[in-house]
């Protein structure tokens, strides 16, 4: 699992659109759409329901994504680190 893949989930949940997620992630909603399914065969789960509606975070996607969102926060706050220790902050 990469954090592009979380990126994506989390802009899913976000937009309930995979076309407007797309969008807002620079990429067409094919790709978008394969790589949450990826993800959903890799977690084993359903993380997603596709309506009419919208798509909507099942109780397992509200639990993936939970995490994902603190998981996607300590990585910019890592960068953020790096970079001043690169400066010598």
């Amino acid at each position: 699992m990469e954090a592009r893949h979380l990126r994506y989930a989390v802009a899913l949940a976000e937009h309930q659109h995979f076309g407007r997620a797309a969008g807002e992630l620079g990429i067409a909603q094919p790709p978008l759409s394969k790589q949450i399914a990826d993800l959903e065969r890799e977690v084993g789960a359903r993380l997603f329901d596709r309506t009419r509606q919208g798509v909507f975070p099942t109780a397992a996607g509200e639990a993936f994504l939970a995490r994902a969102r603190r998981a996607l926060d300590e990585i910019a706050a890592a960068t953020v680190d790096a970079g001043r220790a690169a400066r010598g902050e």
